[in-house]
């Protein structure tokens, strides 16, 4: 199988010093939360399983999640293929920053330079997805994780434009099913996207649940897992087939 390259290995230790210099803030939670919040521990156990040739990511941010997902599936077949959907730090504004809770972005390059030497074939777009995404070929995707803007019509429109390349039993992963509270206050559509999907899709909320204090309280956080199907799909009418 192929193995983690030592450029690799050397970016991800740079990436680190820089971070611990920069923003000492962001590298105290990067070391939290080195492995990723513990949610995510799901996108690569389900990789792990149902080891997928094609993945699409929306919201790349800063590439650690396409790490471990690229890792998981190379572990375990040659020839993956990987998509990933951001704005990336070239197309984050003072207003958008002030509504993310995550670390700074990084650029494209810098994004590429830690996805370079996985095992995968890497392809990066740049841009606002709602735009991309449709403007984008891709072939039939077996596994797609949706986790760029959170609001209810980007998340939709993230969805309406990724169903119709989805292989059958392809699965889909929507990061964010988050509480009430976080709804009200924060503006996350994807749990009124997501319960409008169970109504025709097979959908699983998986554990754990990944909780951050907020001033309004608690923001509650887990993924939601949906698989696809074509019968779904016609019923749906998302899909553009």
């Amino acid at each position: 199988m192929p193995a983690v390259s030592f450029s690799a290995r050397m970016t991800r230790l740079t990436t680190a010093i820089e971070l611990a210099f920069t923003s000492p803030r962001g590298f105290a939670r990067a070391v939290r939360f080195r492995n990723g919040p513990p949610r995510l521990a799901n996108l690569v156990r389900l990789i792990e399983a149902r080891k997928p040739a094609t993945i699409v990511e929306i919201g790349v941010w800063r590439g650690e999640t396409a790490q471990r997902m690229i890792l998981a599936a190379t572990k375990h077949r040659d020839g993956v293929r990987y998509w990933g959907f951001d704005l990336f730090s070239e197309g984050i504004t003072d207003e958008i920053m002030k509504h993310e809770v995550s670390l700074p972005p990084l650029d494209i390059s810098e994004v590429e330079r830690r996805l370079a030497g996985l095992g995968a074939s890497v392809t990066l777009i740049p841009g606002d997805s709602i735009e991309t995404l449709p403007a984008t070929q891709l072939p039939q995707i077996e596994f797609a994780f949706i986790d760029g803007g959170h609001s209810y019509t980007t998340v939709s429109a993230d969805w309406r434009n990724l169903s119709g390349r989805l292989a059958p039993g392809a699965i889909v992963v929507f990061d964010d099913y988050t509480n009430e509270a976080a709804v009200e206050h924060e503006g996350y559509g994807v749990p009124a996207l997501v319960d409008e999907l169970r109504k025709t899709y097979p959908v699983e909320l998986l554990e754990p649940v990944d909780t951050f204090p907020r001033p309004y309280g608690t923001l509650r956080t887990q993924l939601a897992l949906l698989t696809f199907s074509l019968e779904a799909a016609l019923a749906d009418g998302h899909s553009k087939r």
